[in-house]
């Protein structure tokens, strides 16, 4: 872990700390372009090596993933007492799961999508890109009460 500038109390994660944090948590958003238009989608997720899987139905989703465009998959948290907040973003190519060259966890292997529906598709992406921050939460008192930005809006 490096430290940020001068002053900010944000500390930039090196890449293990940023696969540690991947790998404690499967919930993330998946950013994606669909023709011009950026996409975001909640979905559960899995670790094996440095690669990244989660399934998918047919749709939006999948075409978008498959016209072979950097995605991003964005994973935050925070610790047991919430007085620390992490956030990680992986970025890559996705792919279909290639069974002679990736595998699976075994404790993942049959992990389920929440959502309803059969998710056939088995994405994997390899992060060309990976980049994490951690900070301590701020107190309400230093934000609150709320500033009027009118002003900055003429």
């Amino acid at each position: 872990m490096t430290g940020s500038p001068a002053g900010s109390p944000t500390e930039i994660l090196d890449a293990d700390a940023c696969w540690q944090y991947l790998r404690s948590s499967y919930i993330g958003r998946l950013a994606v372009i669909n023709g011009e238009i950026p996409e975001i989608f909640p979905v559960n997720y899995s670790v094996s090596g440095d690669t990244l899987f989660f399934r998918t139905a047919p749709g939006t989703k999948l075409r978008a993933l498959l016209r072979g465009a950097v995605a991003a998959l964005e994973v935050d948290g925070l610790n047991p007492y919430a007085t620390e907040v992490w956030s990680v973003v992986a970025k890559g190519r996705p792919e279909p799961f290639d069974e002679t060259r990736m595998s699976l966890p075994a404790i993942d292997a049959d992990r389920e999508p929440w959502e309803a529906g059969i998710k056939d598709h088995l994405i994997a992406i390899s992060p060309t890109e990976l980049t994490g921050r951690r900070f301590a939460v701020t107190p309400p008192t230093r934000w609150w009460p709320p500033v009027d930005f009118a002003a900055d809006w003429l």
